[in-house]
């Protein structure tokens, strides 16, 4: 057997080991994607399922030249290796899958590198990135407002331009004329979902299909306007049907099956643009003289001495193997104290104080407010249904070992504000985003923002303020909401800002942060006014110091 032969049979083995061990690292983001995220219709990633079957289909396809640029093992490959455990340990430690995700992938590039050398990891780039779009992107959910409120706009102003009278209300568009409808754009039709799906199929489409870098490019950024587009003549026909023939086939048949008309719109659309992009860009070029041919075709790595080949591929399924043990061997994390929170919410002087209790059935799940030390009814005064502190929304999606304190709070002029301190478990799933809540107890988000409220002492309080509305109504009369959290030795506005302290704690620290999740909740904005936003200062200087009595640093 030739040597080169004998090297070829190594890397081959050595790649089939460190896939093995890499499938085995992934097991947990494997049982997520297709337990929690390719099934679940909330993430709208049906399309998972056939990403890697389209990265297998293009391996295939270009295996000639992958075959062609395989070459000798690269050191430098196996240093591209550690960024890639890096952040699929800080994932894997700190119980963020998404983390672990994004490092898996990067790991099989740099194995590829290191086996192959950097000719064929150049070949395979486009194929392995394109596993990152079995990443659920839930998190961009926080664009889906100014998306929706676009497509209002716009969906509005053409169908005033088309004769039918539409005044918009946020997301909401009314028709008085006729028989009359009442649409809104929801957060599953901002045109979120459509993006998810199409910039995958546009890349797809457009590396197949364009034949140079700038028209792959030109095309896939093409794919958010796209997508875009086709959820606009989506909402536009919806509305055009409800004008037609009523609202109820409009938002009923139609609307179910009206998602086809995004798709079509959108890919009859990219058809046409990668057309345009053949014509432009795809011009014929003269022949090019054997010497530029030979000297622009990739340099295959230098062949190195037989040993330090063989210790390129040994290292590289030992390096796997021994981060894979590191992980399953790293000791548990340990869960801080919850001291510096209040052991429940207090009276604050000025307002007076209402524990709310909540309907346990199903079929009422009405509330009742009872003044602060009160002893609450026996029953549900509607229904004669057990009451409880803890909605059954709560009891069944939370954590058993999550906290939660709730208390309404009203001033002398009637202003009220409804909290809720919710402290996290072991479990991260204690704590949901109110952008995935609020929405699925029916309210539309209008607008979000930052606001630092002044507190006594001369520090502020970052809150992150929601104008919410309720989605069935069509008054333009707005609510408010807001949320912070807190933990030992900080606090943050940012949802985002939280979960990557939290990670950071349980990978680094082996400690399960605590963190309280304070909302407030009233019946207008918390600052749309200049004396709103102090009423609201004024009762959060009450409200913080009470509830945190030894709060970290801003």
């Amino acid at each position: 057997m030739t040597p080169t032969r004998r090297l070829r049979l190594l890397q081959s083995a050595t790649f089939a080991a460190s896939l093995a061990i890499l499938l085995a690292m992934c097991r947990p983001v494997f049982s997520w994607l297709t337990g929690s995220v390719f099934n679940e219709p909330r993430e709208d990633m049906a399309h998972g399922w056939f990403i890697p079957l389209f990265t297998i289909a293009l391996f295939w396809l270009k295996r000639r030249e992958l075959r062609a640029a395989a070459a000798a093992p690269s050191p430098a490959g196996v240093l591209l290796m550690l960024p890639g455990l890096a952040c699929f340990a800080f994932g894997s430690l700190g119980d963020q899958v998404r983390f672990s995700h994004v490092g898996a992938i990067w790991l099989l590039w740099a194995i590829l590198y290191a086996v192959w050398g950097r000719a064929l990891a150049r070949e395979a780039a486009f194929a392995v990135a394109f596993l990152l779009f079995t990443m659920p992107m839930g998190f961009l959910d926080i664009f889906t407002v100014k998306l929706r409120i676009v497509t209002a706009a716009v969906a509005a102003t053409l169908l005033n331009g088309l004769g039918i009278a539409i005044t918009r209300v946020g997301t909401g568009l009314h028709c008085l004329a006729g028989g009359g409808f009442n649409l809104d754009i929801a957060d599953p039709c901002s045109g979120m979902r459509s993006i998810f799906a199409l910039t995958a199929l546009t890349a797809g489409y457009a590396y197949l299909t364009q034949k140079t870098m700038r028209g792959k490019w030109l095309l896939f950024l093409c794919s958010i306007p796209l997508a875009m587009l086709g959820n606009l003549a989506r909402i536009f026909s919806i509305a055009i049907v409800a004008a037609a023939f009523g609202q109820q086939i409009a938002t009923g048949f139609y609307h179910d099956y009206s998602g086809y008309v995004t798709f079509l719109v959108a890919v009859l659309a990219m058809i046409a643009i990668g057309d345009l992009l053949h014509r432009l860009l795809d011009k014929p070029s003269a022949p090019r003289h054997a010497d530029d041919i030979q000297s622009s075709s990739p340099r295959a790595n230098p062949a190195p001495h037989p040993f330090a080949a063989s210790a390129i591929l040994t290292a590289i399924p030992v390096i796997l193997l021994a981060s894979h043990i590191s992980i399953l061997r790293a000791p548990p994390p340990y869960q801080e104290g919850d001291e510096f929170i209040a052991s429940s919410l207090p009276v604050l002087d000025g307002y007076s104080a209402h524990i709310p209790y909540f309907c346990q059935n199903e079929h009422c799940l009405a509330s009742v407010e009872c003044d602060f030390g009160e002893a609450p009814p026996a029953k549900c005064p509607r229904c004669d249904g057990p009451l409880d502190p803890v909605s059954l929304g709560e009891h069944d999606l939370l954590p058993a070992d999550t906290r939660i304190m709730k208390c309404n709070y009203y001033d002398t002029l009637g202003n009220g504000w409804k909290v809720s301190v919710v402290v996290n478990g072991r479990s991260r799933l204690s704590i949901h985003r109110p952008e995935i809540c609020l929405p699925a107890q029916g309210w539309s988000i209008e607008r979000g923002h930052i606001e630092n409220f002044p507190l006594a002492g001369g520090e502020s309080l970052a809150v992150h303020c929601m104008d919410v509305r309720p989605r069935a109504s069509s008054s333009s009369q707005r609510m408010g909401h807001g949320y912070f959290f807190v933990n030992p030795r900080q606090r943050a506005a940012s949802h985002f800002r939280r979960i990557f302290i939290s990670v950071r704690d349980r990978a680094l620290a082996r400690r399960v942060t605590r963190w309280a999740m304070v909302t407030i909740s009233a019946d207008e904005p918390l600052a749309s006014t200049e004396r709103r936003r102090d009423d609201t200062a004024a009762f959060l200087s009450a409200l913080f110091p009470r509830v945190f009595p030894k709060p970290p640093a801003p």
